[in-house]
């Protein structure tokens, strides 16, 4: 009867113990989807950026020095920038041009373009970096804060607004 009775104890502590990580696991999963983006790489968007020749319905933004930018991406207008790190540039201009043939590339960190999709898997916009880590944040009220994964800086140095 002892014996049983140690059984059922070390059992319904196991239970407790599965039951309080798995509510921790799904906590996890659930505050970690639905509100982010990702991106696609696409060879005509890396061809359409070196070219100066990217879609002009977008505003375009870029992170770092003007003359070694490390991120250029360019979002559908209704979208808001939720951070002050990012500098807004025309395109197909000449500054865009000079910001395209300087961007950031180290060894094993090569050049790409990408589709930007919401967390629905529609296209918003487009991407050009070397930066393989940058995450896409969709808020409320159409607030997007765009955040590169720099592998030298340990992640980004972003000045974010507070919502």
């Amino acid at each position: 009867m002892r014996g049983e009775m140690n059984i059922l104890k070390i059992n319904k502590n196991k239970i407790l113990w599965v039951g309080a990580l798995a509510i921790i696991v799904l906590t996890l999963v659930a505050g970690c989807s639905g509100t982010y983006g990702r991106y696609k790489r696409a060879a005509d968007v890396q061809q359409a950026f070196e070219a100066n020749q990217v879609p002009t319905d977008y505003k375009y933004y870029y992170f770092g020095n003007d003359n070694y930018p490390y991120v250029i991406f360019g979002i559908e207008p209704k979208y808001e920038m939720n951070s002050r790190m990012w500098n807004e540039v025309s395109a197909n201009t000449s500054e865009f041009k000079e910001l395209i043939r300087w961007i950031w590339e180290d060894y094993d960190y090569y050049k790409f373009g990408a589709d930007i999709l919401d967390p629905a898997g529609n296209k918003v916009g487009v991407l050009y970096t070397a930066i393989r880590e940058t995450t896409f944040k969709f808020g409320e009220n159409n607030q997007i804060s765009v955040i590169p994964g720099t592998p030298f800086m340990g992640g980004p140095v972003a000045d974010l607004r507070a919502p």
